[in-house]
């Protein structure tokens, strides 16, 4: 259980509101806004960056799971906001390092609890996977962010010489569609996707301009550039 004082052993101001303790980390540029709800048995921490809004971040502790499991991440339901956000993911210390320092040894219980769109994390990723996701895809902390699906792509593409491993990549979506149009005319190459719920679908190209998506790994349809975009963002995002 982390308490008040703990908190102020690392910062200045910490007050108390419906149950949580909001302090602040201030920087040059912008601002981060913490929300903790500790208890006997968990810590649960909210973290903004930029705008501070205690009513949602009370409310997302509220909603969290009791005692998620510490090894992993729990993916939660949220009520309607002014965010759009429609889940939460609680993960535990091992994923992330708020109140590193001087608080370490009480760090055993602490989950950070950060607002998401259902189509950004699986909801199994590894706490490396987590660290590199919120660091290159998703702005985990910017609650005005566009949504960002988690897509993971697979793609060999003789004509520009690029490509991946069979493991796939995990990339934009401004990344996956630069990739398809890459890939226009280039008869011997492919790009295979992968969503947030390990769905997969294939692209090919007949032709300049002209390109082929396979669902199921065996059904087949024709499509344009911009139906073919508008088909994936439907995927990736569902």
């Amino acid at each position: 259980m982390i308490s008040r004082d703990d908190l102020l052993q690392d910062f200045d101001d910490v007050q108390s509101e419906s149950g949580c303790y909001f302090f602040q980390h201030v920087l040059p540029q912008f601002n981060y806004a913490y929300c903790l709800r500790s208890t006997e048995d968990q810590d649960l921490l909210v973290v903004s960056k930029g705008i501070e809004d205690r009513k949602f971040a009370s409310s997302v502790t509220m909603q969290a799971p009791a005692c998620p499991p510490p090894g992993a991440p729990t993916v939660f339901e949220l009520q309607a906001n002014d965010y759009g956000f429609t889940h939460a993911m609680a993960v535990p210390h091992t994923y992330h390092g708020h109140l590193k320092g001087r608080l370490e040894a009480k760090r055993g219980q602490l989950f950070l609890c950060i607002p998401i769109f259902r189509c950004e994390f699986a909801g199994d990723e590894s706490a490396d996977a987590f660290r590199d996701a919120i660091l290159r895809t998703v702005a985990v902390f910017d609650w005005t962010r566009t949504v960002s699906p988690k897509i993971s792509v697979y793609f060999d593409n003789p004509g520009t010489g690029g490509g991946t491993e069979a493991c796939g990549a995990i990339v934009t979506f401004a990344t996956l569609i630069s990739e398809v149009k890459n890939l226009s005319g280039i008869v011997n190459g492919f790009i295979e996707i992968t969503n947030y719920t390990g769905d997969v679908v294939e692209v090919l190209s007949t032709s300049e301009g002209a390109f082929t998506l396979i669902r199921n790994r065996k059904d087949e349809e024709a499509m344009d550039v911009d139906s073919l975009r508008s088909m994936l963002e439907h995927f990736v995002s569902r």
